[in-house]
Formats: C-alpha cells, structure tokens, sequence
C-alpha cells in the first residue's frame, strides 16, 4: 500500500499492460462477458476486458484466441502491435527502419510506430535496432505511453544536500533540539553539558554547564531538556538530570533561564521536581511540552529487572508513569484539575501508568508516541489521543503483547492499552523513539515517525494513522 517505488528495471506482464494502457486511454466499458477463459484470477481481469471490448487485443492463442495470458511477460513487438490499435496508427515510414525486425509478426506495427514518433529504437545512438523480442520494462512502457499521450515531463527536482553534523564535540550527546523561533541546534549531552552548534555548522559554544550537579554514571546523567512554549518572551527552559553517585539516585526536573546573551543560559536553577530512584537504571528522562501546554515527564519503573521494585502498576508513585504538570499555575508547579487521580486514590501528578523504561517519546500533532524498551522479549511504540488521561500501558503484567508476569505486584492494573507496533527483542536491545519528519523538502520523510534500536543500529519508520502504524519502512 506504500506505492513509493516504481521499479522501473522490473519487466511487464500483458495484466499490467492493460492496466497502463486502460487508464493512459480513460477506457470505461466493458462487454459484459467474460472474453478470455484464464483471466478469472487476474487481479486485471476488468481492464483486460476493457482492451478486449476496445478490439485492442485479440488474445494470446490465434486462431482461438480464448485466453489473454495476462502472466506472460510483454515483448517490445508485442507493445507495438498494442500501441498502433489503440492509438490507431496506420501510416508507415515507407522504408525498413530497423535491420533486426524483418522476421517478426510485428513489423508493420513497429514500422507505424517509428513513423508516429513512438520509438526510436533500442541500441542509441545507432538506433538501427528495435529488439522485438526483448522484454518491455516498466520505465520503457512509461516512455511509450508518455510519447503516445503528447505528455510533458515533470522536471525532476534538484538533488537534496544532506549534511552531515558532527556533535562529537559533546560527550554523550543523547538529544538535538532546537529553540523555538530559532536554527540553533542544542546538543545535550549526558555528562551534563548543552552546548549550541549555529545553522551550517561552525564552532560551537557552551549554553549551560552543570556537569557538578549531574551524576552521568551508566544510564543516569543529563537526560532531557525542553523549551518553554513562551520561551522567545520568558526564557525559560528545563532539564532533567540526575543527582547522587551510588545506585539509589534523585532524578531531578528544574528550571532555568537564558540571560541577556541569547547563546549563554543563566545558572541560577529553580527546583521543580525531585523523585527518588531506588536503582541505577530505568530513569526514564525525557521531558517536553504538549499541545495543552503542560510539562509532560517520562519515567522509567526504578531499575533492576522485571520490575524489581514493582512500581508499573502503582498508582502512588510517580515511577513507571507518565507525569503531566502545569509550571505556570503554582510555585513550582500546579496539578492540572483533569489528570485521572485527582480528587481519588493515586498519585496526582500521574497522567499514565505502567511503562517500563520509556526514555525517549515525542508529541505527533495530537498523538503521544511512547517508545518503551522491553525486558527480554518484546520492544514496543504506543500511539494514543494526546489528551487521553489514565491510559494502562500494561508493564509488568505485559510487555508488549506478551504475557510477562502475573505476579501480585503486576496484577493491580486493568484496560491495558496495547502497542501499535512491537518487535521480538532477539538480537535486538532497545527501541530508540523517535521523532515525525516535519520537513517538506522530503516527502519520502515528511510526517513519518522514526526510530531506531540502541544495538542494532537500523533505522525505520511508519505513518501514523488514528492511533495505528503502517505503511513500515525500514531505511538501513
């Protein structure tokens, strides 16, 4: 259903042959009988019967003529008999254009066709040839039809220069954004250091350095970074980062501001969340902004394996969920009045519950796009309404689709919400999300959302239809 490729070097059957011509023609009708005995399981057999009706194909087995033989592949003859009927050419060059087709049943036709400006023949720049017996190819056809119909070519569009950035200069850069407004690419990198590249390249400069504040240990570190969305007239901006050097650590979310120099970031911090990590591992990190404006934080179940601490389906803690606060209501920061537990049991922060490692998630128009990294079995993508409150993403009773654990610890949850795409973990490590191409000057990216696995080093990607994906590509 993708139909993005044409495969121009692909031969042509005599189906696909009436499928061109019937549409190059704008044939309609059809006799109303079934012409030809072996077409029935044709997935052309209604435009065979309309070049049937259109007395431009006789069948494939004279004198009978009862079958069309709509598998068989089309030779350059054969095209040129197709062509001189439906287009009606009747009038010959007078002489013997090509040496190679005295012999053939479709002289004549091939003949009608060099004098209408249909071929040129098969060898340029010689062109004493026209191969009748060769296959016809798909990008031939194309040619063929594109003469015979008077068209005029799209000019193709100029080759795209890509780039490459190198953002090497960070260490570990584990996220590239830019600030709204603006080209300026912010590289954040785990250590705890954001530093600025300029549109093109060139030298970099330091944003913001808080390299003494940041446990970078294993997965901790510097780990988000998100833009106020007034951020052209409030300067604000926000990281997510982690604090302590042992295995039980502080995830911490705090605010900052740019100072009057618009490259350089004050270093006054404003403490906006802490929450206590009982391991090393699964500290989620990534934070951003919804269409609702408020600050969307993603955290992981508190490490070890197979949720060691049992946090997915506890809805009184913050971990294993997706946390969903109003900076701008309260000091140092309100409680939307719609998240699903207030005013009842559970956390009043919580937007989402069981996820497992979710580090990496974005914001499709009005879709959340979660990408969370399996245990041993299953990495999956969820796609749900951005706006649906208290959605069940299943961890630890489920990962993914598969039945993980059925534990007391896993069972307190229910309505799981299931993934719109999962893979076997195999050789595989980690699902990498992953952000939707918003770029014009490639279509075959634009509104793609794309992805990629920690170990594997591929990339793919999918569209995004309702809270499905299809239309998979993979790009390595």
């Amino acid at each position: 259903p993708v139909n993005d490729l044409f495969c121009p070097g692909d031969t042509v059957t005599r189906g696909q042959m009436a499928a061109f011509m019937v549409r190059a023609l704008g044939l309609t009708a059809t006799a109303g009988s079934d012409t030809f005995g072996d077409d029935d399981a044709s997935v052309f057999q209604v435009d065979i019967e309309k070049l049937a009706f259109a007395e431009i194909t006789k069948g494939c087995n004279p004198p009978a003529n009862d079958n069309f033989c709509p598998n068989d592949v089309v030779t350059r003859g054969q095209m040129a008999a197709f062509l001189a009927r439906a287009y009606g050419y009747t009038a010959g060059t007078g002489n013997n254009t090509f040496v190679d087709d005295d012999f053939s049943l479709f002289q004549s036709d091939i003949d009608r066709l060099a004098a209408a400006g249909i071929t040129n023949g098969c060898n340029p720049p010689e062109n004493d040839r026209f191969c009748p017996d060769e296959p016809v190819l798909r990008d031939q056809m194309a040619a063929f039809l594109m003469r015979a119909e008077g068209l005029t070519p799209n000019v193709p569009p100029p080759a795209q220069s890509l780039t490459a950035v190198n953002i090497g200069f960070v260490s570990g850069a584990v996220l590239l954004l830019t600030n709204p407004g603006q080209n300026d690419l912010f590289v954040v990198g785990k250590s705890g250091r954001i530093e600025i590249l300029p549109p093109g390249g060139g030298s970099t400069s330091v944003f913001l350095d808080i390299t003494a504040k940041v446990s970078d240990s294993g997965e901790k570190g510097l780990l988000g970074m998100a833009f106020h969305p007034d951020y052209a007239t409030n300067g604000k901006f926000y990281v997510y980062y982690s604090m302590g050097s042992g295995a039980e650590h502080t995830s911490r979310v705090a605010e900052y501001t740019v100072s009057g120099d618009p490259l350089v970031a004050n270093t006054t911090e404003k403490v906006i969340l802490d929450v206590a990590q009982p391991a090393s591992n699964h500290n989620g990190g990534m934070i951003q902004f919804g269409p609702d404006g408020y600050l969307y934080i993603g955290y992981g179940d508190g490490g070890g394996g197979g949720d060691t601490f049992g946090q997915g389906q506890d809805i009184d803690t913050l971990l294993g969920g997706m946390v969903r606060i109003d900076v701008d209501g309260g000091d140092p920061y309100a409680i939307p009045t719609d998240n699903p537990y207030v005013g009842t049991a559970g956390a009043d922060e919580l937007w989402a519950i069981g996820l497992r490692n979710p580090w990496r998630w974005t914001f499709a128009g009005d879709k959340l796009v979660i990408a969370d990294v399996g245990q041993n079995t299953r990495e999956e993508i969820n796609i749900v309404d951005a706006d649906e409150a208290g959605v069940n993403y299943g961890w630890c009773r489920y990962e993914g689709t598969f039945e993980f654990s059925s534990a007391t610890k896993c069972l307190g949850g229910s309505n799981y919400t299931f993934p719109a795409l999962e893979y076997n973990t195999g050789s595989s490590c980690a699902v990498t999300g992953g952000v939707v191409a918003s770029n014009p000057d490639i279509p075959r990216t634009n509104g793609r959302y794309f992805y990629g696995d920690a170990c594997q080093g591929w990339i793919r990607s999918f569209q995004i239809s309702g809270n499905s994906a299809i239309n998979e590509q993979d790009w390595t």
